[in-house]
């Protein structure tokens, strides 16, 4: 079995399914075979550094029952780090020859044994090596594209540059660019392996266990989800760190140390068994990540590089119905990712600026549209970007000063959102539209929340493609989303616009969500008119509140929390 509890039909699938994997553990078994003894197992388990040190005992006997129903000889070092485990790890090794050495690490993070497990086994040199991350999941690290992303961030601006002297910074457009393959999969140098998560887990949370498993599909890293089961479901004792964090578990540790086990073991037995359920689970996560959103991290996207399905056709939501041939009918809707800041006159790059655009077709078959739009995973305010003049600062948005600044660079845990804060989207305004289309026109009709329209679009979605067990759950313990009016900067400049992010309010039973819109009309300086700006909810971070977030409970004092840097 692969759940803890019954959940309908579709789990029921599941179950037939990952019952027949377990009746056949070694018929393609690449560890074992019918013709030879299962293998011998010497298990090295690091738990997390914040709990006590019979934390994990009756995990480990879960293991040990598992083992001793499949014939399968476990031992164990003494507890400590793998490093202080390596002595005894060696003379297990020498008194069982053909033994399996596996590394087992529970949870991320400097704390988390899985984190610390997978850079151990990293220079492994044993043949018959494994690595099991429970809770856990391959860094991006691993990735070559993140890995060659990192290193560009060593270039930083100089005061130097052709016109002479630059006092926000000069950076030769390109230095910072970062690119991959479509579906950016590890190079771990360590041995195969297995990582486990849980539908439910507070601190290492589903969104990036969909995100590892949709990345090494291709690869000999597998990953597996346990519906109902929290990242305190493996614990005896829980410290008082994780409880904060985590999320009530709806299958007990019990069940959850028992399938968790049989997966282990499945792994080890019978690797190149496939019979995977997580298609289904993970098919919401693809969708809005990897589609919708454009995930840096699901993808090879960057801040110059590819584009957001979800802002292509913010377009269209935000100017329909139109007045024209076509406007009903076939559309050509386009994004491309840029820096919301490129500007001529801006450090560090001083690029050419990139503004939305709306087309009839000659024909008046169709209209062509294309929007501007930029992911962000950190926070910057106007003062520290000096209204977009420093260049040092600016460049902490891009990919590569998320992933490698030395005080910005976000963390790679699986404890916070995976997906973007926003998706900051510069839009052909709806006066402008309309008169592409040769209609009459007003900037009356930029009035009204037209972010916060196609904001309640994007939660409405995440719902429509949540499953429905994740649905029920949330609807019967979540606290909703509820869109708010669009707000207008002050000053209504371009700095005050970019840099300040969509919020997130409090309000105890509920959570409300503001976009900052700019709208310049056709009769304004040429800089920005005719367009309309929005701060847009990406649908994956509606799906992740969904599925994590909305179901966390109300802090005590709402009036002192900042929810946008948790949501």
């Amino acid at each position: 079995l692969f759940f803890c509890q019954k959940y309908g039909s579709a789990a029921i699938s599941i179950a037939i399914a990952m019952s027949f994997r377990w009746l056949l553990p070694w018929a393609l078994g690449s560890l074992g075979s019918a013709a030879s003894s299962p293998p011998s197992l010497v298990v090295a388990f690091q738990g997390r550094a914040d709990a006590e040190a019979s934390a994990y005992d009756e995990l480990l006997a879960a293991l040990q029952r598992e083992g001793e129903e499949r014939k399968v000889e476990i031992f164990y070092p003494k507890k400590g780090t793998f490093q202080e485990m390596e002595p005894e790890v060696q003379e297990l090794m020498a008194q069982h020859p053909g033994a399996f050495l596996v590394y087992m690490g529970h949870g991320m993070g400097t704390t988390g044994g899985a984190s610390a497990a997978q850079h151990y086994a990293a220079t492994a040199t044993a043949a018959k090596a494994r690595l099991v991350l429970l809770a856990g999941f391959l860094e991006r690290v691993w990735r070559p594209d993140i890995a060659a992303c990192m290193k560009t961030w060593s270039v930083q601006p100089t005061l130097k540059c052709p016109k002479g002297l630059c006092p926000g910074g000069y950076l030769k457009d390109g230095v910072h660019n970062c690119s991959g393959p479509t579906i950016p999969s590890p190079s771990y140098p360590g041995p195969p392996s297995l990582s486990i998560g849980g539908e439910l887990d507070g601190l290492v949370r589903m969104s990036r266990m969909a995100e590892a498993w949709y990345t090494q599909q291709a690869t000999q890293h597998k990953v597996k989800l346990v519906l109902g089961m929290s990242h305190s479901d493996l614990m005896s004792s829980i410290p008082s760190s994780v409880a904060a964090q985590d999320l009530p578990s709806e299958c007990g540790a019990s069940d959850a140390r028992t399938q968790v086990s049989k997966l282990i073991l499945d792994f080890l037995l019978a690797e190149s068994l496939e019979i995977s359920p997580e298609a289904e689970i993970f098919g919401p996560f693809v969708e809005m990540f990897a589609k919708e959103e454009g995930s840096w991290w699901w993808t090879s996207y960057s801040d110059e590089q590819g584009s957001s399905s979800w802002a292509a056709n913010a377009q269209r939501r935000l100017v329909d119905p139109l007045p024209c041939s076509g406007a009903s009918g076939a559309w050509h809707v386009e994004n491309e990712f840029h820096l919301l800041s490129d500007e001529g006159l801006i450090p560090p790059y001083y690029r050419p600026k990139h503004r939305p655009n709306l087309t009839k077709d000659e024909s008046g078959g169709f209209l062509r549209s294309l929007t501007v739009a930029q992911l962000r995973y950190v926070e910057l305010s106007v003062l520290q970007v000096a209204a977009g003049l420093n260049g040092w600062a600016v460049i902490k948005e891009e990919k590569a000063g998320v992933l490698a600044d030395r005080k910005m660079a976000i963390k790679d845990d699986g404890g916070n959102p995976t997906s973007a804060i926003e998706i900051g989207t510069k839009l052909v305004s709806r006066e402008a539209a309309f008169k592409a289309c040769g209609a009459q026109t007003s900037p009356s009709l930029d009035q009204g929340d037209r972010c916060k329209s196609i904001n309640q679009d994007a939660y409405q979605l995440a719902l429509n493609v949540s499953s429905q067990r994740a649905l029920s759950r949330f609807q019967r313990l979540g606290r909703p989303l509820v869109m708010a009016a669009d707000k207008k900067p002050t000053p209504p400049a371009g700095p005050w616009w970019i840099w300040n992010y969509l919020s997130y309010t409090d309000k105890s039973s509920e959570v409300e969500v503001a976009s900052w819109y700019a709208f310049y009309p056709l009769s304004g300086p040429a800089y920005g008119a005719g367009n309309h700006y929005c701060k847009l909810l990406s649908p994956a971070r509606a799906l992740e509140w969904i599925y994590i977030d909305g179901l966390r409970k109300a802090p005590k004092n709402v009036n002192e929390v900042n929810v946008s840097v948790v949501v």
